[in-house]
């Protein structure tokens, strides 16, 4: 395993971490915010990035040199025109900004699987332990925000009687009893 794929990678995390927590930091001052749901849901997405951010800035071995001035040039080609919408977020409903989201943290779940397998290829355990424990709170956050979503919508277009109903189906969604059936 080549320790430049280990950076590469890691260098390309940081970067869309920190491009999504700041985009996050701007939506939660955002005037549209007024759903408590989607507020603290703001709030522990905030929370989980900054302490992700913090920790990776630690891992100087696996960080390429010169982080700070390609941050841009590498952000464009890693995430390109999904990256550049969650700027615009914070003139979008709150619903759009939770699907923005919701995308990004996608986006990042997938960053941390890639730096997860090659970590173990390289047999660097701690950094292999650190990418499981921060994908489960990226998995976590994703199933949270597509339960909040659907109670967003319904409050925007003023159907919030269907809130609840649209959650548990959308859930159900998800169950894997309910996708994994043969055709």
């Amino acid at each position: 395993m080549e320790k430049e794929t280990l950076n590469t990678y890691t260098t390309d995390l940081l970067t869309l971490i920190k491009h999504t927590h700041k985009a996050v930091k701007t939506q939660q001052t955002s005037s549209k915010l007024t759903n408590q749901k989607a507020s603290d849901l703001l709030h522990k997405i905030d929370l989980t990035l900054t302490a992700q951010v913090d920790q990776l800035k630690n891992m100087n071995e696996f960080l390429n040199d010169g982080t700070k001035s390609t941050i841009k040039e590498t952000l464009a080609t890693f995430s390109g025109a999904i990256a550049g919408a969650i700027d615009t977020q914070r003139n979008d409903a709150v619903s759009k900004m939770l699907r923005d989201d919701y995308t990004a943290l996608g986006m990042i779940a997938t960053g941390y699987t890639m730096l997860h397998t090659a970590a173990l290829g390289a047999s660097e355990k701690d950094l292999a332990d650190f990418t499981k424990e921060s994908l489960t709170n990226v998995a976590a956050l994703i199933t949270r925000t597509s339960e909040v979503i659907p109670h967003i919508v319904a409050e925007e277009l003023e159907i919030s009687d269907v809130a609840e109903q649209a959650e548990a189906n959308t859930q159900e969604c998800w169950n894997p009893d309910n996708y994994l059936q043969e055709a």
